[in-house]
């Protein structure tokens, strides 16, 4: 963001866009501005302290194309971090998962990767939390084998790395025990007197490789 232009050098633009309105907004430090661009008025939300770098244009104002990408590039991050928090306040979502859904609402790529990343520093995306809940419900819930968990979770945009250290952490702790859960489940599905062979293609295919 330019902050080297004197306020006569940033609105001194008579053919492009005008300062229609300035208003405060509910949040702190943030004011809505309205601009009447190619005969069609745009809102942006900017922070005080971008509205002090552009030179404090009043109403009436032109606005410089410089100042009109500073303005706009506020207001774009800002609305990408508030659709970002709204999505996260539904489910959680991964970091992944969390940009995708950012790009298919509208945002380019980049910004839709900044604010994910940016969710993450804050504390608001806690992905090993999220898998650990994940897999305890696949393993202990739907007795699920490692060869199913595993898939199912980097399909929905998890690293493998973190999946796999976050089941092996699980089995350390003795919170999933799977030569149980593979007992458990031929019982359930009232296969535990079944030949060995029989048994081995049924596990095999809820994600046990036993030999």
């Amino acid at each position: 963001m330019s902050f080297n232009k004197t306020q006569s050098e940033r609105v001194s633009s008579p053919d492009g866009a005008r300062l229609l309105y300035i208003r405060g907004t509910k949040e702190k430090n943030l004011l809505l501005l309205g601009i009447a661009e190619e005969g069609e008025t745009a809102r942006y939300t900017v922070s005080e302290a971008v509205y002090r770098s552009i030179g404090s244009p009043l109403r009436g104002d032109s606005i410089t194309p410089e100042a009109l990408t500073d303005i706009r590039d506020f207001d774009e991050g800002y609305r990408a971090r508030k659709y970002a928090l709204s999505l996260l306040a539904l489910a959680d979502n991964n970091e992944r998962g969390l940009a995708q859904k950012l790009v298919r609402r509208g945002f380019p790529h980049e910004r839709a990767t900044e604010v994910a990343r940016e969710m993450v520093s804050l504390g608001y995306i806690d992905e090993e939390r999220q898998l650990e809940r994940l897999i305890l419900a696949e393993a202990c819930g739907k007795l699920s084998g490692p060869s199913k968990i595993i898939p199912k979770l980097l399909s929905k945009g998890y690293q493998s790395s973190l999946v796999r250290a976050t089941l092996s952490s699980l089995c350390e702790r003795g919170e999933i025990d799977f030569k149980k859960n593979a007992k458990a489940l031929l019982e359930k599905l009232g296969a535990a007197d079944l030949p060995r062979e029989e048994k081995k293609k049924i596990l095999y295919k809820h994600g046990y490789r036993i030999c």
